[in-house]
């Protein structure tokens, strides 16, 4: 080869061999895009735990848990579970008419109408110097004990079942208005997370809910409509345990027996004279009784639905694992 070509050919750019590589400056790029992208979903993944955490650093641990577990596995759960399994329980089991459970319905609901009753029992009247702790003590040994003898008494009369059923809806209900006044205090004393609190009682009971509807009617399949009332007992077996951890400061300022009872009629007149002083203002009345009026004028046929649905000459005859589960997590 001529040396005069040589030139040439160092300057044909076609002869380069760097431009036959892979440009190391792209894949570089794609590489760091990918693992942005890899941070960004890691993120989103571990965002609510480390929303969990900082509400666990700001406030008590155990609080955090017992807010979970009473709108996640009390409120949530346990509500839809229990309306599912219940309707199961008098329709199979008790052999009763539509019209006669929703009578029923009305009356093991009384607890939660009594909610402020609660209340007022949790805010002014301590147990051995603590406020909350007794009391989720008490829901959890009433519901467990009418979830057991629901589940566990063969031939047990409609008067029986009501009243254990009565039982557990009142542990619910109990345990349920005292973590709000948990919630409540913690919600004055750090004002800054008091939304970050509703948001957490919202979320825990939404997915409570959607799993409560999903696997109640799988549980009345594998086990029958009586023996899946006792899957009710594992709540409130939880809120026992949640009443020995949970934080509270004991108060010493009760003094002897007959200082510390007349300091507590004394809390509930004010209590009772308050509330009827803040019922005055039209503002709170006006919407109390709208609400008042719109639940308890409201036509249910829920029951009678329910017997159609799972009819099997008369109607669509929906399998208690998924058409009813899907249709009450639709409802």
């Amino acid at each position: 080869m001529d040396l005069s070509e040589a030139p040439k050919m160092a300057e044909d750019p076609n002869s380069d061999p760097s431009k036959h590589r892979p440009n190391q400056y792209t894949s570089s790029k794609s590489s760091i895009a990918a693992r942005a992208n890899n941070y960004k979903f890691l993120s989103v993944v571990t965002q609510p735990f480390r929303w969990l955490k900082l509400l666990s650093s700001e406030l008590n641990p155990s609080f955090i848990f017992g807010v979970i577990l009473v709108y996640g596995l009390n409120h949530g759960f346990s509500g839809s579970y229990f309306k599912v399994v219940s309707d199961y329980y008098w329709k199979d089991v008790q052999k009763l008419q539509p019209s006669v459970v929703q009578v029923y319905i009305g009356i093991y609901a009384i607890p939660w109408v009594m909610k402020p009753v609660w209340g007022l029992l949790t805010d002014v009247f301590p147990v051995r110097g603590y406020l909350r702790r007794p009391y989720f003590v008490l829901a959890g040994v009433v519901g467990t004990v009418s979830a057991l003898a629901l589940a566990a008494k063969g031939g047990l009369g409609v008067l029986g079942a009501l009243g254990f059923l009565i039982g557990v809806s009142a542990a619910m209900a109990i345990a349920d208005v005292t973590i709000d006044a948990c919630i409540v205090r913690s919600s004055i004393e750090v004002r800054w997370l008091a939304q970050d609190l509703q948001s957490l009682c919202g979320a825990c009971s939404s997915i409570g809910h959607l799993i409560g509807y999903s696997i109640s009617g799988l549980f009345v399949h594998l086990l029958g409509a009586q023996e899946a009332l006792g899957i009710l007992a594992i709540p409130p077996a939880m809120i026992i345990v949640l009443g020995f951890v949970i934080y509270e400061t004991r108060s010493t300022t009760t003094g002897s027996y007959g200082k510390g009872k007349a300091e507590c009629i004394k809390q509930v007149g004010v209590a009772v004279k308050d509330t009827c002083k803040a019922i005055k203002y039209p503002h709170v009345w006006r919407p109390a009784l709208f609400m008042f009026l719109a639940l308890s004028l409201s036509i249910s046929t829920h029951e009678g639905q329910f017997y159609w649905y799972t009819d099997k000459k008369a109607g669509p005859a929906f399998s208690q694992v998924f058409d009813m589960s899907s249709l009450y997590c639709n409802s």
